[in-house]
């Protein structure tokens, strides 16, 4: 029976081996601007700590039994780099769905998979003395007005639809807000997981000079996206990493972010 017992144990070690070897390590890409709280730090360095987004990438990863290589590069490198198989993974926004080369999760009825996503906010922030409803439609509110995104943000063509003239001169988060401030832009879009992400960081640094419209420019979503390659091969073990996300990953990040946004 000891026997049995040794050589049943030795297979599920080998078992276990083999599923971490099969999958081995996960090269992960993402921005390399200062984006409080998903990630912290401007250019190539991981700063410790790095960022909600980096700690609940690195659960991502181990949920599979794999190990992870960050890559942190400029927003407009991401896609490429993922197509050309640089990195094995990246984030993406619904702007990627069909695009060559980029594989996200799908339905049983072939559409993106909202349910292993995370969710997507795009809000507005305005200058309090400014007098804006905070229950004003900011589509209605950059109508003509200059207003600050992120350097190749998607939302961008959206906001000029509405009549914005578009203002990527600031590289970070922290270095719009400060534009804001200042009034060298009406206003500031940003993307956040939740609505109220960026509450604190804004009350706290600016002491309610600063304030965010009630109602979101857009609400959708996000995925951690392979390429064609990558998936084909590692099929599996994308599926298994993907299947976390929509279980305990949703779960786990909203954990991560009051980490970073309560203290």
């Amino acid at each position: 029976m000891k026997c049995i017992a040794f050589i049943a144990a030795a297979l599920l070690a080998f078992a276990a081996n083999t599923v971490h070897a099969a999958c081995g390590t996960i090269r992960y890409a993402y921005p390399d601007q200062h984006r409080p709280p998903y990630w912290l730090g401007n250019g190539p360095t991981v700063p410790n700590p790095p960022g909600a987004n980096v700690d609940w990438i690195r659960e991502f990863a181990a949920s599979g039994g794999c190990a992870i290589e960050l890559v942190r590069l400029p927003v407009m490198r991401l896609r490429s780099s993922l197509i050309s198989g640089a990195v094995d993974f990246v984030p993406v926004d619904i702007t990627a769905v069909g695009q060559p080369g980029i594989v996200i999760p799908r339905d049983a009825q072939g559409k993106p998979d909202t349910k292993r996503a995370t969710t997507l906010v795009v809000a507005a922030f305005v200058r309090a003395k400014d007098g804006y409803p905070r229950d004003l439609d900011p589509l209605e509110m950059v109508r003509g007005k200059r207003v600050g995104v992120m350097f190749g943000s998607s939302y961008a063509v959206r906001l000029e639809k509405a009549g914005a003239v578009i203002d990527q001169g600031a590289p970070t988060v922290p270095s719009n807000f400060e534009k804001l401030q200042l009034g060298r832009i009406d206003a500031f879009v940003v993307p956040m997981l939740t609505a109220t992400d960026l509450d604190k960081y804004v009350a706290d640094r600016y002491k309610g000079q600063l304030v965010r419209l009630e109602k979101p420019v857009l609400k959708s979503f996000n995925w951690i996206a392979t390429n064609t390659a990558y998936y084909e091969a590692h099929r599996h073990d994308v599926d298994t990493l993907w299947n976390w996300m929509g279980t305990e990953g949703n779960k786990r990040f909203n954990l991560l972010l009051r980490k970073y946004t309560e203290n």
